[in-house]
């Protein structure tokens, strides 16, 4: 019985210091937005992909063009941002970036649908 009291108070520090470490773990987690933004390059046909969506102004740069971009909606549960972006015919269309994780979750590509079409980006080479 005595045995069993004095190992409480470490079985309730070591619980403490889990439960600790799963909130700091947890909170750490960077924005979607800012997990998306960089260079990306297209997985066929070659070009890049600027998106900068973690810092003002928002904006893609997309076969060499620089287009302004306003974040319509992040949705988490599908991994996504929904853009309003401002085209050359000088309407706005919504472009979606979507996160497809590998099967380890250490990687991920972007889906990137516009103009009605879907491609696939990959981080670009570092040099």
């Amino acid at each position: 019985m005595k045995k069993t009291l004095s190992m409480q108070p470490v079985v309730l520090t070591a619980v403490f210091f889990l439960l600790f470490s799963m909130v700091i773990g947890c909170g750490s987690e960077k924005k979607l937005e800012t997990q998306i933004s960089g260079s990306w390059q297209r997985a066929e046909g070659g070009g890049t992909v600027e998106i900068n969506l973690d810092k003002n102004p928002t904006s893609l740069v997309f076969d060499g063009k620089t287009y302004a971009a306003a974040i319509d909606k992040v949705d988490k549960g599908h991994n996504s941002v929904h853009l309003k972006v401002a085209t050359d015919n000088g309407t706005s269309e919504e472009w979606i970036l979507h996160q497809v994780w590998n099967d380890n979750g250490s990687s991920f590509k972007l889906a990137f649908m516009h103009n009605g079409l879907q491609e696939t980006l990959v981080p670009a080479k570092q040099s």
